[in-house]
Order: structure tokens, then sequence, then C-alpha cells
């Protein structure tokens, strides 16, 4: 009897969740697969799972969770998993979970969801269901050849087949090199541009997937495919002119795969081999430098719908494959992402017009004209305009490509036609306009912002004018660059730099959903490597070698990636190209200093670094890249890796201030180094104040409150004298409007930053004209990442990353009336918003549920801090720091007010 009992509460208990009403105040949502929204198409064998949790109860956290995984939809509503059904797992978890199920099958579709336990084991309900569906896994799988057509033109290739039965999926499987656009039956499939992302097609090609269910008929379909070089045959800005490799890989080609499945359950896959037809077509040239030519009387109406007469078109040629390993392309596509109106024209000799397009930017121009037969317009791009108000094109690059951003276009002449090229892109705000018939207008020509379609995750604004314009400039900056890879400029050289990736990586995660693009870049870091750590990472134009700051980045990006989304997969996959880098330096140091690489370039007046020098900045990134390893090591249970780099960080340490510190006068001798030293956390910690009181008198002193930094230190010099104390000095920097400032760049028309200050001469490079560089560099706007992390105060916690646990610590509080902040975790939203209002400072802060916080806030004493209405009397203080005082928060919504009496704003 007793033990027919004790089954009966065995069974009671097991059927808790479901004979129980679920906790209704608990949801969980925002189902990820490798960071996707319902995947269409990986190749990762063992995903990684997350999800957001909702609550409307305060410190409510994730005690357990079971996810389901099934092969249909129906066994999932019937909560069989049959793929896999991890059951209850005791775990806190919600994030980076790899899958550990079945084996899973290429082209297969998965559907999953979670559930989870809170703090008091309540039983949350079931997740809305998600999917994922993997792509071809195999190589064998790939049944499709590549195929090609020799000619100087884009080609156009064409099949058309004839489906009798019902379809009930229909997948197509495709990489079109160096650029493709697919259309099926005359329509467009996808809204991607500049397809695929680039990689080294010799390492790796992507494919992408399109799930084109809908788009197909039964009976004749025609699948019309056009090729752009992009770079896989970019021929025109080669080693000749600047020094890189050789950057063709061959001639466009395609690989096609279409796998149909009809309701009986039979398969037919259709694929690219030579039964396909090819022709020209009207792209007669396309460059990514020096742009495209379209001729609309070389069009042939109907070439990619069913029934057109492909008689006379040639028949394709089998190519070889790349020679890469073909991967899902698992990365923000490329997009266009806004269509504005210009704002002004001029017309400064005769049949010359000049478009401002207000803002420089990436992208390109959409004509629209009525115009007879055989008109010719042309489009030429820069970021600049001369005294006469002509284009000028220097600082697009010229001197290095050869080339001028140019478009052209000819009428075919039968009413509006409307044109925008497809294979290349421009970095710009003027567009020149000749060989337009009459007077053009405003409605003639549109800009098409065109970049990686990261969504966003931050947004930031402040009482502060000018710092809201400085973070839409790093904004537009860092978005212009964003094309694949993360470029440095989008006109000379749109290289894939690895110390401009360095600093802007931070800000880059903040303001964007940026795992996956850092993640590709990791891999392209890894498949360049060819026994060494490149300086910069393109197809074909690979640069350089084993610079160790700019080698640095390779280290940081995977620190990053652990630090901002918790993922510690990425330091596995690339902890032995980070080993061998380490190592690299380890034999190039002297007694732990390491004297060349590139430095800090672009200190005001100069290219090169003067006063930091290359030792100065290399061995402080050989510090911060050992002392990051220790910390990732003892992440993924290498203990013994921990322990030896943390003592190699030791021993750099202590060599880099036995050569670099004056411990006598507590200073570094220069504002960069001081800025950096403690930047970098190298400065004894007893003489932290004293090094930052340094920096701050030679700002005012020597400088006049202007910053005399190259990259490196621009990046980190606000966060820093906010730090330790010196707001006002940040704010006379930012404000000031005379050279070398931002505010003199802004005078001279800047609407992104540029790659120098501003000055026409350097001194190191008397014959270069400083406006011949670029104006468009990501590099000088990676301080973007301290409008979050400091005014608005949302920091990683290294001890509890991905934003497990939050550090709240603001800065600019006696210097701003408010600041607000928004950044979307991989936890969920993280709010953060303070002003000075009357004689009070109010904040509220918001903590996704499962994470915590800790908040310093601005006041010298706790009696007058209210939480809620409330003495914040019953909260644990944690520590007091000089002017705040901190404590530990659970998830939830709060209100905090400072008495004036407590904290003063200035």
């Amino acid at each position: 009897m007793k033990r027919i009992f004790l089954l009966f509460i065995i069974a009671i208990l097991s059927l808790s969740c479901a004979v129980k009403k679920y906790d209704s105040s608990i949801t969980v949502t925002g189902l990820r697969c490798d960071y996707f929204e319902n995947p269409l198409g990986i190749d990762n064998r063992n995903p990684k799972l997350s999800w957001i949790i909702k609550s409307t109860k305060k410190n409510q956290k994730q005690t357990a969770y079971q996810i389901q995984v099934a092969s249909s939809p129906k066994l999932l509503i019937n909560e069989k998993g049959d793929i896999w059904d991890t059951g209850k797992v005791k775990s806190d978890q919600s994030c980076q979970i790899i899958y550990q199920g079945k084996p899973l099958q290429s082209t297969k579709k998965y559907y999953w969801k979670v559930r989870i336990w809170d703090k008091k084991n309540h039983c949350s309900e079931w997740s809305t269901p998600a999917i994922w569906e993997m792509g071809l896994l195999e190589p064998e799988q790939w049944k499709a050849q590549w195929i090609g057509l020799n000619t100087e033109a884009a080609p156009l290739f064409r099949k058309e087949i004839n489906i009798s039965q019902k379809l009930q999926k229909a997948r197509v499987y495709i990489s079109g090199l160096g650029f493709y656009e697919l259309s099926i039956n005359g329509r467009k499939i996808g809204d991607h541009v500049l397809d695929p992302g680039q990689t080294d097609y010799e390492q790796r090609t992507f494919y992408v997937v399109y799930d084109v269910t809908q788009q197909l008929k039964q009976g004749k379909n025609a699948f019309g495919i056009m090729l752009g070089n992009g770079w896989y045959n970019q021929n025109i800005v080669n080693s000749a002119r600047y020094g890189w490799g050789d950057a063709v890989y061959g001639e466009p080609r395609l690989l096609f795969q279409m796998q149909l499945t009809f309701d009986d359950g039979s398969e037919k896959t259709i694929i690219s081999d030579d039964t396909w037809k090819a022709s020209s077509g009207p792209v007669t040239s396309n460059n990514l430098y020096a742009g495209e030519r379209y001729d609309a009387r070389l069009e042939q109406p109907g070439w990619n719908t069913s029934g057109f007469n492909d008689s006379d078109w040639n028949k394709v040629n089998l190519a070889k494959t790349p020679g890469g390993k073909l991967e899902c392309q698992n990365i923000p596509p490329i997009k266009k992402m806004d269509t504005i109106a210009p704002v002004n024209i001029t017309n400064p000799k005769a049949g010359v017009y000049i478009y401002d397009m207000g803002q420089n930017f990436a992208g390109w121009a959409e004509l629209s004209i009525n115009a007879k037969k055989g008109t010719k317009i042309q489009l030429r791009f820069a970021e600049s305009l001369d005294e006469s108000g002509l284009l000028d094109p220097a600082s697009t690059g010229v001197y290095a490509t050869g080339v001028v951003q140019t478009d052209s276009y000819i009428c075919k002449g039968n009413g509006t036609e409307i044109w925008e090229p497809r294979f290349t892109y421009h970095g710009f705000r003027y567009v020149e306009m000749t060989g337009f018939p009459g007077t053009p207008t405003k409605d003639n020509l549109k800009r098409i912002v065109v970049h990686s379609s990261l969504q966003e995750a931050g947004k930031f604004i402040c009482s502060d004018e000018r710092l809201n314009r400085l973070h839409q400039t790093a904004l537009w900056t860092e978005k212009s660059n964003l094309h694949s890879i993360p470029t440095d400029c989008p006109h000379r050289e749109r290289c894939g730099w690895l110390g401009d990736a360095f600093l802007t990586s931070d800000m880059t995660m903040y303001n964007f959903d940026a795992a996956t693009f850092w993640s590709k870049f990791l891999d392209d870091i890894e498949t360049s490597r060819r026994g060494g750590i490149p300086d910069n990472i393109v197809p074909g134009r690979r640069s350089g070698g084993k610079n160790p700051d700019w080698g640095a980045a390779y280290i940081q990006l995977t620190w990053n990636m652990f630090l901002y989304y918790g993922d510690k997969s990425v330091i596995s996959k690339h902890y032995d190209g980070m080993t061998f880098f380490i190592n690299h330096l380890q034999q190039t140091a002297k007694e732990n200093i390491i004297y060349n690489g590139i430095g800090s370039l672009f200190s005001p007046n100069r290219i090169t670094p003067q006063e930091t020098p290359i030792a100065f900045t290399s061995t402080m990134l050989y510090y911060f890249c050992a002392d990051v390893m220790s910390q990732m090591s003892k992440a993924i249970e290498k203990d013994s890796e921990a322990e030896k780099f943390a003592l190699l960080a030791t021993q750099i340490k202590n060599s880099f201030n036995n050569k670099f510190y004056n411990k006598e006068k507590k200073t570094y001798v220069g504002q960069e180094k001081n800025v950096l030293a403690l930047a970098f956390n190298l400065v004894p910690q007893e003489d932290k104040q004293a090094v930052a009181n340094n920096l701050n008198k030679d700002i005012i002193e020597n400088e006049n409150y202007h910053v005399s930094t190259g990259i490196f230190g621009s990046r980190y010099i606000y966060e820093i004298l906010a730090q330790f104390g010196f707001e006002e000095t940040v704010k006379k920097i930012l404000h000031s409007d005379t050279f070398p400032s931002y505010g003199y760049l802004f005078s001279r028309g800047a609407t992104t930053f540029w790659e120098n200050w501003g000055e026409l001469k350097f001194e190191d490079r008397p014959g270069i004209n400083g406006d011949e560089r670029s104006k468009n560099h990501p590099f000088q706007g990676g301080f973007d990442a301290w409008f979050y992390n400091g005014v608005a105060g949302i920091k990683p916690d290294p001890e509890n990353p991905g934003f497990k646990h939050i550090i709240f610590h603001p800065q600019l509080t006696n210097i701003l009336d408010s600041a607000k902040a928004t950044y979307y975790s991989i936890h969920g939203p993280i709010s953060s918003s303070w002003q000075n209002t009357g004689n009070e400072f109010k904040w509220f802060v918001s903590v996704p549920a499962n994470t915590t916080a800790t908040i310093c806030i601005p006041a010298d004493k706790q009696d007058l801090i209210f939480k809620n209405g409330k003495p914040i009397k019953e909260l644990k203080q944690l520590q007091n720091e000089t002017h705040f005082c901190a404590y530990e928060l659970g998830a939830g919504e709060y209100s905090f007010k400072v008495k004036k009496n407590s904290y003063t704003k200035k």
C-alpha cells in the first residue's frame, strides 16, 4: 500500500506543470538558433540555442529549463521531442546552450520550444515554437556543377523546368561569384544585394538558401541569374596600383541547386549543368571601385521568364570550383537600408549638375530619366567639392586606385526609365551628373543607403546636442563600412584591417546585433592565417602580416564575443590560432617589450606615430592579449594555460612599467601614453589617480583642452578622463571648435569621421595633402562605445559575461542634464535613463529577468538615496567609491532619487 501511495505522489509531482496552471508572470520568448530567429539553412551540426525570459515580478530568475526539438509541429505540440528532449535541466543558463540531440540531417527542418522554472520552481508555459532548417552538410550532396560564360559583360544564365505535381516545398541553394542576382519567373528572389558576402574563396565560399515555394507554379518555370565580378574578379585595382597581392580569383561562375519536395513525398533536384543557356547582358562592365556601366539598349525583355526564345544564346562553360569549402551564409546580408532624396542641386558648369545628398554614406544612386534612345548619363561620386563647386574625388583614393567611382547609363528610350547598379557601391556625399538632356530635378536622383543589415541593438540620446551629433556621426561612419567585413573606408581601400576592427568592435556590439558579423570576421582571420596573422583580411588583398598591434584584434574580437555574448564556443574554435599568435609575440618580444608594429596612427598633424612609440602600443597590446587569454582559458577550463598566461601578463606589465613609467613623476610622459596605460590597466593601482591628474593637467596646460592622441588614445580618452573625475575637461574637449577637434571637422562639413583631423599638411609626410585622405573612416569613431558604457553606464562584467551580471556606472552626471540608453543584450533589454531635475538626480534602470546588476549611484552618502520612493537602506551596500555608492540589484525596473545635499550637479 505504501508503494502505491509513493508512486501516486511521484506521478502527481511529475505532472505538476501540467496539472497546476502555468505561472503567467513569466514568459519565454526571443528564441534564437546560432543568434538567428528561425534561420533557413545552417550548417552547424551543434547549433547554439538561446532565449529571453520576461517577468512581471522582480528578482526573477531561471533555475531550470527544458528544451524539446521535434521533427514535426505535431510532435512538438504533443510534447514529444523525438530529436532532443533535455528533460528538466537544473541551470540558470538561458543563452549559448549547445544542441546535443540526435545527429542533424541536411535540408531538414527542426521545430523547438522551451519552458523554464523560476526561482520558486514554478513552471512557465512553453514558448511559442521556433524552427531552424539545415543546409547541405556533406560535399557529396552538392550535385550542381559550377558554370560560367566567357564574356566581359555581366553574364546572364537561364533554365526552364516543368512542374507537374503539387508542390509542398522548394529550396534554392545558390552561390554566384563574385555577386549574383536570382530571379524566378521574372521576379527577383529575396532582398539581398552584393551577395554572397566576401570570403577568401580559395578557403571557403558562401552559398545562400531561399524558400521559393510560393514563387513556383505548376507548369513552366524559368530561372534567371545575372552574375557580377564582385571581389572574385576584382581586376582593375590590384598589386600594380596599391601593393596588394593578386586580387583576381577567376571569371564569374554560378552554382545552383534546387530541391523540390512534392505532396506525395517524392523529391526532385534541379542543378546548374551544361544544359543551361547563357548570354551577355546590359551590364557591359562592373567593378567595385570603378563602378558599373549599363546599356539599356542591350536588354533582352523576358529573358528570365518561361517561353523566351533563347535559341541564339550560348551553351554555358563548365567552370572549376573556386577551391574553398561551401558554407551557408549565416551573417546578415547586405541590403538596401534606406532611400533618401538629395538636399540640393547646383550647376557649377554648363552641362554639369552636382547633387548634394546631405550625408556622406555608402551605397549608390537611383536614376530616373525620360530621354531619347542612346542618351548617356554619367554619374561620378565623391565626398568633396572643389572651390568652384565641381566634384573633387581626391579623398576617395584616386591616388591609390587610379579610378574615379563612376556609373553610366544609356537609355533605351521608351518612357520613364528607373535604374540602379547591381554589382558596385560607392562612398560619397556628392554626385556629378553629366549628359542629362535639359535641367534635372531632385526627383531624377535618389540616394540608396547600402550596408550589412545588422539589426539595431542600442539607442542613445542625451541633453547635449554635440554628443548626440557625435553619436550619429559615428553610426553613419560605421554603417558605411559594414559590407560583410568591417572595412576601413567605403571607397579607397575597403580593406578589413585588423587594427581598425580592434577600435570599432565594441561600438558595433553596443549599436548593432553584431555577433554573427564578428564571428564571420574571426573565421576570415582564421582562414587567412596561412602561417601568420595578416594585417588585413580581404579576398586576394592580404597585406603585410604578423604586426603585433594589428594582430591583437584576433584575440580581442574573440574576447568581445565572450564578454558581450557569453560565447565560449568561439574561444574553443579559435584557441589554437590565438595561442599561435601569442607564441609569435613571445618570440618577437625582447625582455617582454615588442618594438615592431604599425602604431597609433593619425595624431594631429601626423600620419605615423610620434609622441607614442610603437613599442609602447605594441607592448600594451601584448599585455592585453596575455591578460584576456588567461581569462578565456579559465572560461573553457584550461586552468594550467590560464595560469601560464596570467604569469606572462604580470611579467609584461612589470617590464612595461620599468621601461615606460616615471614612478617619481607619476606619468608615462605624454597624453596618449597616460590614457592608454590607464585604459589597459597597466598603471600601478596606488598611482592611477595621480597619473590621471597628470593627464588632465597636460590637456589643460599644454593642449588648451585639445587631444594630441592617435587612433588608440582617441578611442579611450573620454571614458578615462570621466572615470577619474575630469568631466568638465571632457565637455570642453568635445565642445571645442578649433583644430584639432570634432567641432573643427563639423565646421568643415563633416558628416562622417575623417581619417585625419582635417589638417591640410602632415609634419611627417609634407608631400601629402590632408584633404586627399578618406572622409569616412570608422576607426576615429570607436569611442562611441563610451556613450553606452560611460555616459549611460551600461557595462558588461568579465566575471559574468554576456551581461549575465550588469554594472551600471554612469559618467558626466555632473555635466549633463540627462542621458538615456537602451541596449538589447542577449538576455534582454537593459535600460539606463538619468536626469538632473530641480534638487534631485533621478535614475531609472531596467534589469532583464535572469540577470543581476551592480548599480553605482552618484552620491556621497546613502541616507538620502531613495529607491522606488523609499529609503535605500534595505539594499546591501557593496562598496563606496568617491562620490558613488554601489548596491546589488535583481531583475526588475527601479527608480532612484538622490537629494541635492547628497548629490550636487555642477
